[in-house]
């Protein structure tokens, strides 16, 4: 699945208040109908949280428009209240997948 993710990190006085952002607004999004196309995930040491969209079609990016809908400024606003840093940080098929999330890393070249 093609998707963008954008990485948030959360600073320790925040991280739960973020999250919450961070929930209720893919909630929202997902009561627009973008339940498909919209997600997040809680890295395992809970520092940051994984924004992801997806595209509409495996091997397809997500729109720009889908990405401003997802990013929107009072959502983004709140999120810089908060996060220690909001990264447009990974362009891959599947994220959770990374050698960094395995139990064995394979070499990288």
């Amino acid at each position: 699945m093609a998707e963008r993710v954008f990485s948030i990190v959360t600073r320790p006085d925040t991280g739960l208040a973020l999250y919450e952002c961070v929930r209720d607004h893919v909630r929202t999004l997902h009561d627009q109908g973008l339940s498909t196309l919209v997600g997040y995930d809680v890295m395992s040491n809970g520092r940051v949280i994984l924004l992801k969209v997806r595209g509409p079609e495996p091997e397809k990016m997500p729109s720009e428009d889908t990405v401003n809908t997802v990013l929107a400024e009072d959502f983004v606003q709140a999120l810089e209240a908060l996060a220690q840093e909001l990264v447009d940080g990974f362009y891959a098929p599947s994220f959770a997948h990374c050698a960094s999330e395995e139990n064995h890393a394979d070499p990288i070249y």
